[in-house]
């Protein structure tokens, strides 16, 4: 399986560079710790042994040791005290010039064996040497020699050199050191890194929680905005639709009597033209006087209620609603040249409702289809490309338990962006140029289905078609 760090969590991400970072930096440093250290102890052991000789020196002048006979008991006796107290010393070796021979001789040492198989000759120094050597073993260490002078001075005001002292001190104690320096701060470093990774860890979980909850909250506040701006929306709706229930009564009022005028003179217009009879003439009259005599009856409901009594639903035929929506529209679809298909479903049966409510959802549907390909026809250069067609649906379905008429309308008119599928039932939004559209025709459609307990939905694609679907239940 493949290891993505990208899908890691954050917290998991900066733990691993510091797993990765942490021992790497106290490596680097227990390193260089030590080799800074091992000089500065070495340097230190060679100063216990610079020490220790020149110790032994002092106390064989002091004692005038070297002018005995036999001072190599005493002197060895000093020796051993010397090497019990500083364990790292590994021999030590005394050696005087003959006062009559002039010889230069080993008067003193704490090997048990011959002395002269030291690999250090007896010879005397006038100043303090000390050598970095190492043996065959590989054992590292200091050989140090001190000079034993006599403390007065002679005529020529020099002192009198005596001897000399030679010692060994081994370094093997200082890789002790630094191996017991090592553990300890790899110790501490994995004790440090532990805490620090907890504490870490912890923070970053709080910092990371904290993060999420101020996101969330962030989340809930632009919700909480949007849900505030929807609520002005609705306001600034609701306002309009106050003043335009206002205005609607002052125009109903207004327009009732026009109204009655214009019905007069329509039915004296048919008695004249009776005699003698024009079908023709007389069949655009009855369409006419039948549009009149509705636009009397919504005017006369909002003059009376917005609402209508439950007494005015009747059973109607939804087809045959259709059909007379679609008569009345009729001059709009030839001057256009749109073919008209219908698929009514004829055993559909009666629905309870408000026929002149139903032809009103069906004349704003259809005169929006004839909109959008009236829009379409203006923007294409051929119409021989494309086809003009209007679709009309009907049929009898069983859902969510209940008997349902449903009415489709299709068109292949300009369509509906995606974005504006989700507004174009509120009131006042519309998608044609100002002037053209009001943007009430489908929230009036919807306000009407709803009040059966029906429902209206939308499909389309833009620049292709779109569909408006609505239900009614048979029982409501």
């Amino acid at each position: 399986m493949k290891f993505n760090l990208r899908r890691l969590d954050l917290q998991v991400k900066i733990l691993l560079i510091l797993l990765i970072v942490i021992p790497s930096t106290f490596t680097i440093v227990t390193v260089a710790q030590n080799q800074w250290t091992q000089p500065i102890l070495e340097e230190e052991f060679r100063q216990v042994g610079i020490t220790t000789a020149k110790t032994l020196a002092a106390e064989i002048v002091s004692a005038r040791w070297i002018q005995l006979s036999n001072p190599a008991p005493l002197i060895e006796s000093q020796i051993q005290s010397l090497i019990y107290s500083q364990p790292n010393i590994i021999w030590i070796d005394v050696v005087s010039k003959d006062q009559n021979s002039g010889k230069i001789r080993r008067i003193a040492s704490n090997l048990e064996e011959d002395p002269s198989a030291l690999e250090m000759p007896p010879v005397l120094v006038d100043s303090v040497v000390s050598d970095n050597k190492t043996d065959e073993s590989g054992e590292r260490m200091w050989e140090i020699s001190v000079p034993i002078e006599q403390k007065s001075r002679d005529l020529h005001g020099q002192k009198k050199l005596l001897g000399s002292v030679h010692l060994a001190i081994s370094l093997k104690s200082v890789g002790r050191i630094l191996a017991t320096l090592w553990k300890i701060t790899v110790s501490g470093a994995a004790l440090t890194m532990a805490t620090l990774l907890l504490v870490l860890s912890y923070l970053l979980r709080k910092t990371i929680a904290n993060d999420r909850l101020l996101r969330e909250a962030e989340n809930r506040n632009l919700q909480l905005n949007e849900k505030l701006h929807e609520a002005q929306r609705q306001l600034m709706t609701t306002e309009k639709l106050a003043v335009m229930g206002q205005l609607t009564a002052s125009f109903a009022h207004e327009i009732g009597s026009p109204l009655n005028a214009i019905g007069g003179h329509l039915q004296l217009l048919k008695e004249d033209l009776e005699r003698p009879p024009v079908p023709a003439l007389m069949n655009r009259l009855d369409i006419i006087n039948g549009q009149v005599a509705k636009i009397e009856e919504i005017v006369k409901s909002f003059l009376q209620s917005t609402s209508k009594p439950a007494s005015q639903r009747q059973l109607a035929d939804i087809n045959l609603l259709i059909e007379s929506a679609l008569e009345i529209i009729k001059p709009r679809f030839h001057s256009n040249a749109v073919e008209v298909y219908c698929d009514l479903d004829r055993r559909m049966g009666p629905v309870r409702i408000v026929p002149l409510e139903l032809e009103q959802v069906m004349l704003n549907l259809l005169n929006n289809s004839l909109d959008s390909l009236e829009s379409k026809m203006k923007k294409v250069s051929s119409f021989s490309a494309f086809s003009w067609e209007l679709s009309i649906f009907t049929r009898r379905i069983n859902q969510f338990g209940k008997e349902w008429a449903e009415i489709s309308v299709y068109d292949t008119g300009e369509g509906i962006r995606k974005s504006d599928l989700d507004q174009v039932l509120k009131p006042f939004f519309t998608t044609k140029r100002p002037g053209q559209g009001t943007g009430l025709g489908l929230a009036i459609c919807q306000e009407l289905v709803h009040q059966y307990g029906g429902r209206i939905e939308i499909d389309s694609k833009e620049g292709a078609w779109t569909e408006v679907t609505f239900q009614i239940p048979y029982q409501c």
